[in-house]
């Protein structure tokens, strides 16, 4: 019996031994348990970066999860800010061009009345007589509609006016996104590193900025320069003199002036250019006009006056309406194709912009041997 007792005695220290050494085994793991951790814990904060980033004058430390918030902002707002631009520059550029080509559809009706003219009319034949009527039409449209205009040095003034303009609109969206993202992120900075702690990396976001803008200014001009061949003033020169020539009213006035011509005779005509009738001379009448040099020409061209003039009154109710509708139409087509291409300037420019700011990122980053994964614009760039 005593035997049983003992037996049951040693069972249960055995049974209370095993239960204390397990726990002491449980204490001991979850003890290194903690002190690992605590290990990983210290270890990451000693490798984890923190990030300073200057930004609206202001200087921000923020951790890494946070930093890569930021930069998906700063994407965010990178990325709306063509539109933005374009919104921006439109009221401005539609006010300029709509005075620039006022001044030229005001100068439409004066140009006709020349056009249609007694003096006009027999200058235009004279030309016609020396096969030269195309060209000296063109310099006549230039002379007479756009260059008395001003047109030229209106759209000289925008090409000059506009790189700047378009600068101080991408600056100030910059800017506006800069002060967004300082509010934001401002009150969510990280405590300041101490000794021991992870490496802080540097970007000035306000110096890439900056440099941003210069490249994108000098892209703009360069592109203004360019812009209808060789600047926009060319847009309102020769080439715009040539192109309100080639509406079907005009062809057919110049049809008309033909035909009448032919109504000469081929004595006259060729009394006419052997004569030295025509000639190139300069202003006030510029070239072309017409001397009547000799006497058959002479006879022949006073019959013709009166009996001619009133058919040249009425080709001019005939083709003047055609021609100044289609001179209105050809002025509003070159508008809305210079506003397009002027978007589409701001809209290369403001890419440019947005490149620049990425390659300069990358500069500065690199410089500071920041780790590709933590960079604010990614892997991207030039």
């Amino acid at each position: 019996m005593n035997s049983a007792r003992g037996t049951r005695a040693m069972a249960g220290w055995r049974m209370s031994g095993w239960r204390g050494w397990v726990a002491s085994l449980l204490a001991v793991m979850a003890l290194m348990l903690l002190l690992d951790l605590g290990h990983r814990l210290l270890q990451g904060r000693t490798e984890a970066p923190l990030f300073r980033v200057v930004v609206n004058g202001e200087s921000l430390l923020l951790d890494a999860e946070t930093h890569a918030e930021f930069g998906r902002d700063l994407d965010r707002l990178t990325a709306r800010l063509q539109q933005d631009v374009a919104a921006g520059m439109q009221p401005w550029v539609d006010e300029r061009l709509e005075a620039a080509f006022a001044t030229l559809e005001a100068a439409v009706p004066g140009y006709l009345d020349w056009y249609y003219s007694l003096s006009g009319s027999y200058l235009r034949l004279g030309m016609a007589v020396a096969g030269e009527l195309e060209d000296w039409l063109d310099a006549q449209r230039h002379e007479r509609l756009i260059a008395a205009s001003g047109v030229e040095e209106d759209l000289a003034e925008l090409e000059a006016e506009y790189p700047q303009r378009l600068a101080r609109v991408q600056e100030g969206l910059m800017q506006g996104a800069a002060q967004r993202l300082l509010r934001e992120y401002a009150p969510r900075q990280a405590a300041p590193a101490g000794e021991g702690e992870g490496p802080v990396h540097a970007l000035d976001l306000d110096l890439v900025l900056q440099r941003a803008l210069h490249d994108s200014l000098d892209a703009t001009r360069w592109g203004t320069a360019t812009l209808g061949g060789a600047g926009i003033g060319l847009v309102a020169g020769r080439a715009l003199a040539q192109r309100l020539g080639a509406g079907a009213a005009a062809q057919g006035s110049r049809m008309a002036m033909r035909s009448l011509l032919a109504r000469l005779g081929t004595n006259t005509a060729r009394s006419l250019a052997s004569g030295g009738a025509v000639a190139a001379a300069t202003a006030p009448t510029g070239p072309g006009a017409m001397l009547i040099g000799t006497a058959t020409a002479a006879v022949s061209l006073a019959g013709f006056v009166g009996s001619e003039y009133a058919l040249l009154k009425v080709q001019e109710a005939h083709y003047r309406p055609g021609m100044e509708a289609q001179l209105h139409e050809e002025i509003d087509r070159a508008r809305e194709e210079l506003a397009h291409s002027l978007e589409d300037l701001a809209t290369g420019s403001t890419m440019t912009l947005a490149s620049r700011m990425e390659h300069h990122a990358g500069e500065a980053e690199e410089s500071e041997q920041m780790p590709e994964e933590y960079r604010i614009f990614g892997t991207r760039g030039d």
